[in-house]
């Protein structure tokens, strides 16, 4: 059995427990809501953002008439980790729950910027990239009390996540005010998502339990397809190019309606995008 046919068949059997079956079985239901940082381990996208400042560079450098001036080229190392579970206890230690969530990580204009001085003045070039995630996840609890108010849990699960991901080149005068957008990829997929982790839950006189949670996250994602800015539909693939007139290899991940071939090309595969990482987030309990 998939992945995805066990979640539908899990959330068959759940939905109906949670609206009709608590009461009589004598469960307790909760509300679990978070939010925090994510660290992102997308290396593939970063190599091709490097590369292609560095081809930003070579090419100034190579131009007689033109003058590279700095850059500001940052990793996509970082984001955000937004996360809502149905949580249903059958005793005080176990429990398990029904979540979903958003995973996101950026690049902006500024944060991916080459300066090169031209003939008509300073130019912006930039090359601004989006990842993101929503995951659907089946999580296992095991809750050790440390006294009265506080306690301990181990958190297991798995399911889907439904993957985007969105790269752009633009350039502009350094005195303009708005970019031109001459280049556009956004390509999605589905693939398997697996936490685990440990947090603390700490429970108020108002009944409302505030914790935070540590979450590790494992989830290459590949098979990404979508639409470039010709309107064409087609693969994400990931490869290095080679620029002759650089005598550069240029790493690469865009959408293509083929998969690269000859001998400009080497190292082609269809991109993965890593959303492995680490979470950690704090939130608060709610029991309906």
């Amino acid at each position: 059995m998939s992945i995805r046919n066990f979640i539908k068949n899990v959330v068959r059997i759940l939905v109906p427990v949670f609206l009709f079956g608590i009461p009589v079985l004598g469960l307790e239901l909760d509300f679990k809501l978070s939010g925090g940082y994510a660290y992102l381990d997308v290396k593939s996208i970063n190599r091709g953002l490097e590369d292609w400042a560095d081809w930003r560079k070579r090419e100034a450098e190579e131009n007689k008439n033109w003058l590279y001036l700095g850059q500001n080229v940052q990793s996509l190392n970082s984001g955000i980790h937004l996360e809502g579970e149905i949580l249903l206890s059958f005793s005080p230690r176990l429990g398990i729950s029904l979540g979903t969530g958003y995973i996101y990580g950026d690049l902006k204009e500024k944060e991916t910027e080459v300066l090169v001085q031209k003939l008509a003045g300073p130019q912006s070039q930039v090359y601004p990239i989006t990842v993101s995630a929503y995951p659907l996840v089946l999580s296992g609890y095991y809750f050790i009390p440390l006294n009265s108010r506080l306690h301990v849990y181990a958190r297991g699960g798995g399911g889907l996540a439904w993957a985007k991901y969105v790269y752009r080149e633009a350039r502009k005068l350094e005195s303009a005010k708005k970019y031109t957008y001459f280049r556009l990829g956004r390509a999605s997929a589905t693939g398997p998502i697996l936490l685990g982790g440990l947090g603390f839950v700490y429970e108020t006189d108002v009944g409302v339990r505030f914790f935070v949670e540590g979450l590790i996250r494992m989830a290459k994602i590949q098979g990404f397809s979508g639409e470039n800015e010709l309107e064409e539909k087609g693969t994400l693939y990931c490869f290095k190019e080679y620029i002759p007139d650089l005598d550069f290899w240029q790493a690469k991940n865009e959408i293509r309606t083929e998969k690269p071939s000859g001998s400009n090309f080497r190292s082609v595969s269809e991109a993965v995008v890593d959303f492995s990482g680490l979470s950690v987030k704090i939130g608060f309990i709610i029991r309906f």
